[in-house]
């Protein structure tokens, strides 16, 4: 029954997942008896406002609780058509989907024995790991929607592996690119049968092998993590200033890169700019440029802050201190422009970081930190000289 999960998800996409007794009333009989049975809904606040039922103007009303000399309780709404019109208590009864149940069932689903991990607060826990072509995928459960949406995803993608990772959302979602392997609508990776959820293992290889699993070689970022595949294994490391140094000279094998033109190319900056070939590190055009672009974000960061959209506060405050860097490392005492670039220090920097992360990697990939310490020179210029071009995938 694909029914129920089109149900949750519809709840589960309102700030306020509830079910009136009349919501619950209109439900197909088997899909309200699953969610029922299956404790995903649990009994909510009563209503207070109710659709009147004595007319034809489907008019919603404010419930009034009336208590006699008995001390009986009674409620009523008033009708402009049929005046005062008693409600039966069990119509104000509602439902709310329980969340950590509804994750606990899918667990169970994927079928490890166990409990669900909680990775992102009320928002991403992690189902379990299935098998793909011979590597291992962990099935991530995101509720999107309601009081969760993006920035739950961003957070989620700077804890847990994107390329290691299956996103199995409470909603349809738009493309992400945060890099996950495959981003699927629980109604498509779920399905109830024989009064029990099932995980829809064959659904889920036929998606991902289709269109998200790269073969070969791989050096690329994804999300906050590299995946890095060579002969026959993928390793995950974090980003870091020398791998994307590393993933330039791969780009481009047998050539030639100074280490100043690297330096540039990951801090965004112009290498001319860089060198001081225009006489100064930075020249009064393009210190302005620079001005511009600080408050520019400053602004942008002002109103992210008032919108509270925590994954663009992040995005935000992370440029602006790289541009400040950037700033620092070009200008002396005072703010005044360097007149000579150190280029020695430009080839250790460059060299220490490369050196540092082909050191990192072969302590997560062996081979290929071999292969890499083997394959990169490194001095005022970088090269990467394989003896057989990989062929990888960037």
């Amino acid at each position: 029954m694909p029914q129920v999960f089109k149900t949750l998800s519809q709840l589960l996409d309102t700030k306020r997942p509830t079910l009136t007794a009349d919501d619950l009333a209109a439900m197909p009989a088997d899909v309200r008896s699953v969610l029922l049975d299956q404790e995903l809904l649990v009994p909510a606040r009563s209503a207070t406002h109710v659709t009147c039922d004595a007319c034809y103007d489907d008019h919603i009303e404010e419930v009034t609780r009336i208590k006699d000399s008995t001390g009986a309780v009674s409620f009523r709404i008033c009708c402009s058509e049929a005046g005062w019109v008693d409600v039966p208590e069990n119509r104000l009864r509602q439902w709310t989907v329980d969340i950590r149940r509804l994750v606990t069932v899918l667990t169970a689903a994927v079928g490890t024995d166990q409990p669900p991990d909680e990775l992102v607060r009320e928002s991403a826990w992690r189902l379990g790991t299935i098998g793909i072509a011979g590597e291992s995928y962990d099935v991530v459960f995101v509720r999107v929607g309601g009081p969760v949406h993006e920035p739950a995803l961003d957070e989620l993608a700077r804890k847990h592996p994107p390329a290691r990772t299956i996103v199995v959302a409470s909603r349809d979602l738009p493309e992400s690119s945060n890099g996950f392997v495959a981003m699927l609508p629980v109604a498509t990776a779920f399905m109830f049968t024989a009064g029990r959820a099932a995980f829809q293992l064959a659904r889920v290889r036929s998606i991902v092998s289709a269109g998200s699993i790269v073969d070969g070689n791989v050096f690329r970022l994804r999300g906050e993590f590299w995946q890095l595949s060579f002969d026959g294994k993928t390793a995950f490391l974090k980003d870091s200033v020398g791998m994307g140094y590393i993933a330039r000279l791969l780009m481009e094998p047998n050539v030639s890169i100074p280490a100043v033109t690297l330096l540039a190319a990951r801090a965004g900056i112009d290498p001319l700019v860089a060198t001081g070939s225009s006489g100064e590190v930075l020249d009064d055009e393009a210190r302005e440029k620079y001005g511009k672009r600080y408050r520019a974000l400053l602004k942008d960061l002002a109103e992210a802050k008032e919108n509270n959209d925590l994954g663009q506060i992040e995005k935000l405050e992370s440029e602006m201190e790289a541009l400040t860097n950037q700033l620092a490392s070009a200008t002396g005492l005072g703010g005044r422009s360097r007149t000579q670039f150190d280029i020695e220090k430009v080839r250790k920097s460059v060299s220490m970081a490369v050196s540092r992360d082909i050191e990192r990697i072969g302590k997560s990939h062996e081979s290929l930190g071999r292969h890499l310490d083997a394959a990169i020179d490194s001095g005022l210029a970088f090269s990467y000289g394989p003896e057989c071009d990989p062929g990888w995938t960037i």
